[in-house]
């Protein structure tokens, strides 16, 4: 009965958090654009500049297949999961409200038919601090302690600097948030299921 509870529970969490994260990038677009910040990063003149959308795109929905391949016969991982990816929504509008940085100057925009025709409201080129591509792979592994996304995270950070779609503080960022956010899914799932 709890595990159903805790099911739920996650989801309704998860459905309210990306309803808000949602009418929070329209307002923050329009922030961003008054008074953001443009970073100069050091990394964008080691790195070259390409279109990596397919093999951005390839890899965290490859990822997020393969986490519940992997983690598919452990009890509550979906539970986790929405938890974990809702937290990640909650976590990147207060990140985004304390850091608004504007867009980089060369960014060419990510094309993602999921993102772009579901979640996104317009073109949003100002989410940047800290790259949700980045965390959720990291909330993988730190959820399932599996090198391989640890390695698909550091991949998919490397294609998104490459892409100029953001900067490589965004992609630092995302390593003690995940951390976070794992640390908190983990104490509040204990709680619930101590509860009687």
């Amino acid at each position: 009965m709890k595990r159903q509870y805790l099911f739920f529970l996650s989801g309704t969490i998860l459905i309210i958090a990306a309803f808000i994260f949602v009418k929070f990038l329209a307002f923050h677009e329009l922030r961003v654009d008054a008074s953001g910040w443009l970073f100069n990063d050091p990394m964008f003149h080691i790195l070259p500049r390409w279109n990596c959308s397919l093999p951005i795109f390839s890899i965290t929905y490859g990822s997020l297949i393969l986490y519940v391949i992997l983690e598919r016969k452990k009890k509550l991982f979906l539970s986790k999961l929405m938890l974990a990816y809702a937290l990640l929504l909650l976590f990147r509008m207060l990140t985004l409200s304390l850091l608004p940085l504007k867009e980089p100057e060369l960014i060419i925009y990510l094309q993602d038919s999921f993102l772009n025709n579901l979640i996104y409201p317009g073109e949003i080129d100002s989410d940047l601090f800290f790259s949700g591509h980045t965390g959720l792979i990291l909330v993988f592994f730190f959820l399932s302690k599996k090198w391989i996304f640890a390695i698909l995270a550091a991949i998919i950070g490397l294609l998104l600097m490459i892409q100029r779609v953001h900067y490589s503080i965004d992609i630092i960022g995302a390593l003690p948030f995940s951390y976070l956010i794992v640390k908190i899914v983990s104490f509040l799932v204990e709680r619930v299921k101590s509860e009687k």
